[in-house]
């Protein structure tokens, strides 16, 4: 018989100001089978005393405490405390609707679906509406349509591999030792669903926002740091599946993404290059005209 508890997995770092809203949607969920791994990794504010209170309110909530080592170690930790048959997850500074774990749960059971991928909702730090999901309008054609990974890659992801809309079965990740590619922090996530997709023949779009993905400057603000080598941790990862039309297209995105960065990177240096001979320039003018006064 199906086991059909949520193991919701929550990495928490330094989340003190989002968290209680998180968890609080987590409260709120119409389906109640569900339990919560909430893996603290190293955090230095207040976070774990967040943790710790909304734990003595729910016995459904569990702890683990780890040093830093970023989110995709930390989500691979709190995989092996898993008792549910569904994986679910969600980050720390973003909200779950109500009726999200319901809407997956029977979208799963209702296909007998191995994969279920629903919608969300850009929210600002206040919790309003930012832009519309273009990719949404575009996907709600295939409702309900139970597809293979192929098309399911090309019609329903899109280039987008968010975990939070997306509810996993636990059989499928343990059979085939599926994790996080470890110290990964960008498209870590991408390289999941790909490996995932492998064993996973009857997945499901359902129409409907399940999550809030809250946008804000903290966020916005990791888009300047530099991921290359990020990037080719999953490069190397991904090699071993040549055959894999779904992993095949998502090495092409990775190179693009890199050859944008070293057009970036070379644009930035010519700019840098043009600043610096203006500002010799000045100074030697300077310099001239200093020499001919005197």
């Amino acid at each position: 018989m199906q086991n059909k508890m949520v193991s919701i997995i929550l990495p928490v770092f330094n989340a003190e100001r989002f968290l209680p809203q998180c968890l609080d949607s987590i409260l709120r969920q119409t389906y109640q089978e569900w339990e919560l791994i909430a893996l603290d990794d190293g955090s230095k504010d207040g976070s774990i005393e967040i943790l710790k209170s909304y734990e003595k309110r729910d016995n459904r909530i569990h702890i683990i405490s780890k040093e830093n080592e970023g989110v995709s170690i930390a989500r691979n930790v709190a995989l092996k405390h898993a008792h549910g048959g569904y994986i679910y997850f969600v980050d720390s500074d973003d909200i779950v609707m109500p009726e999200a774990l319901m809407i997956l749960v029977k979208a799963m059971d209702s296909s007998n679906a191995t994969f279920v991928k629903s919608d969300f909702l850009p929210i600002d730090e206040q919790g309003k509406q930012v832009f519309i999901n273009k990719k949404q309008v575009i996907r709600r054609r295939y409702d309900g349509k139970v597809m293979d990974s192929e098309k399911f890659f090309k019609k329903i992801l899109m280039k987008e591999y968010f975990l939070w809309t997306c509810l996993f079965q636990k059989d499928i990740i343990v059979k085939n030792h599926i994790q996080f590619i470890p110290h990964c922090r960008l498209m870590e996530d991408a390289a999941f669903v790909a490996d995932y997709l492998l064993y996973s023949d009857r997945n499901v779009y359902k129409d409907a926002c399940v999550y809030g993905y809250r946008k804000y400057e903290g966020t916005v603000s990791a888009v300047n740091k530099d991921y290359s080598e990020d990037m080719m941790l999953i490069k190397k990862h991904i090699k071993q599946y040549t055959k894999s039309y779904n992993h095949i297209s998502l090495f092409k995105n990775i190179n693009n993404y890199l050859d944008e960065k070293n057009v970036s990177a070379i644009t930035k240096l010519k700019i840098r290059m043009a600043q610096f001979i203006d500002r010799v320039r000045i100074v030697c003018l300077y310099n001239v005209c200093k020499y001919i006064k005197k």
